[in-house]
């Protein structure tokens, strides 16, 4: 983003005003802005600023009833509907462990936060609540929905608003590249990689190695990681679809992780986004942006784990796709979930096969 010469206020509204349709988000990067200074530049017409204050929030927004939950990342965008329900208040990590809304979320970069009323053009208004990062990036939104109870939505704006001069987002800077694994970091990345007994160990082992998720998926052998074709994302969601499997997808920025367990059913292409349109359950992934789809094997206790996991040219993870292992016959599920994408198929058989004609 260009941080040397910023739109003022009266610039940030005159583009709305001749953009009436574009989203918020690309306007403000078309304006070399983030999206929370952007909204910050219509306080005291549609928008108000409140503390992010998550012990507060999340307790309050139970009592509200119904909503649609998003986040996001550059290349997807994933969407629930239902109640924030079980809040757990955790000073590094907190969590919503809802019936439809599941959530591990991150506080530390919970930093700014909005209620938006946005007028459409049917005359209605589109409330929501949004929380940024210190960059003014977009952490969650919070949608109303018809059922939503307004009046509870409300008094979470009144117990939240916050009258001030308005934030310092902090400035934008390139990030630093990873460093290059030694000999010895990746001797060790394989023999702890073996050794996992849970999936929850993988982060631990990333921090003890200092080597990026990416760089360890690629570095770490065909034994527990096989790059996929360009096209295995359209052959996996088709053959969820068709077969009814029910999974876990997890799309996860830095301030929060969001999960949809469950089956996925309406695949919708759309230009270059692959969408998943079911009832309670939207998601948009971007493919013209994917560089790298794997097929990842994780040991456990109970035996492996079989995710498929996507990045983009930033070595950003785009999604987490595991089978569902909640309740009922798990077997039965994640037998069915192992057949499916152990029949992905995989980039090196395909480039030997055109080689040889």
């Amino acid at each position: 983003m260009n941080t040397t010469s910023l739109p003022d206020t009266a610039t940030i509204r005159e583009a709305r005003r001749n953009n009436p349709k574009m989203r918020e988000r690309d306007l403000a990067f078309q304006l070399g802005i983030s999206e929370a200074a952007f909204l910050d530049a219509f306080v005291g017409d549609h928008v108000e600023r409140i503390e992010p204050d998550l012990d507060v929030f999340f307790p309050m927004l139970n009592a509200a009833g119904e909503v649609m939950a998003l986040s996001r990342t550059l290349n997807a965008v994933h969407e629930k509907i239902g109640i924030y329900e079980k809040f757990s208040a955790g000073k590094h990590a907190s969590m919503v462990l809802g019936k439809d809304i599941d959530l591990r979320i991150f506080p530390k970069h919970w930093r700014h936060a909005y209620h938006v009323a946005k007028p459409l053009e049917d005359g209605s208004t589109q409330r929501s609540f949004q929380f940024f990062d210190a960059r003014g990036d977009a952490v969650h939104k919070v949608f109303a929905r018809g059922s939503t109870d307004i009046e509870k939505w409300n008094l979470i704006r009144e117990r939240l608003y916050k009258d001030d001069a308005g934030p310092a987002f902090k400035a934008v800077t390139d990030a630093r590249p990873a460093e290059i694994p030694t000999p010895e970091a990746i001797v060790t990345l394989r023999e702890t990689w073996a050794g996992m007994e849970d999936t929850h160990q993988f982060q631990a082992m990333l921090r003890k190695t200092k080597i990026a998720r990416h760089d360890a998926i690629r570095l770490i052998g065909e034994d527990y990681a096989e790059r996929l074709t360009d096209d295995a994302i359209d052959i996996l969601f088709d053959r969820l679809s068709d077969e009814q499997v029910p999974i876990m997808a997890f799309v996860r920025n830095p301030g929060i992780l969001q999960i949809h367990s469950g089956p996925v059913q309406n695949i919708k292409q759309v230009g270059p986004w692959l969408n998943v349109l079911d009832s309670g359950f939207h998601l948009h992934l971007r493919k013209d942006q994917f560089a790298a789809i794997w097929i990842v094997r994780k040991p456990t206790k109970s035996g492996d784990i079989f995710s498929i996991e996507v990045f983009d040219d930033r070595d950003e993870q785009v999604i987490l796709i595991n089978g569902d292992r909640r309740g009922g016959d798990v077997n039965e599920r994640v037998s069915r979930w192992d057949a499916i994408v152990g029949a992905l198929p995989r980039a090196r058989e395909r480039e030997e096969m055109e080689m040889a004609q």
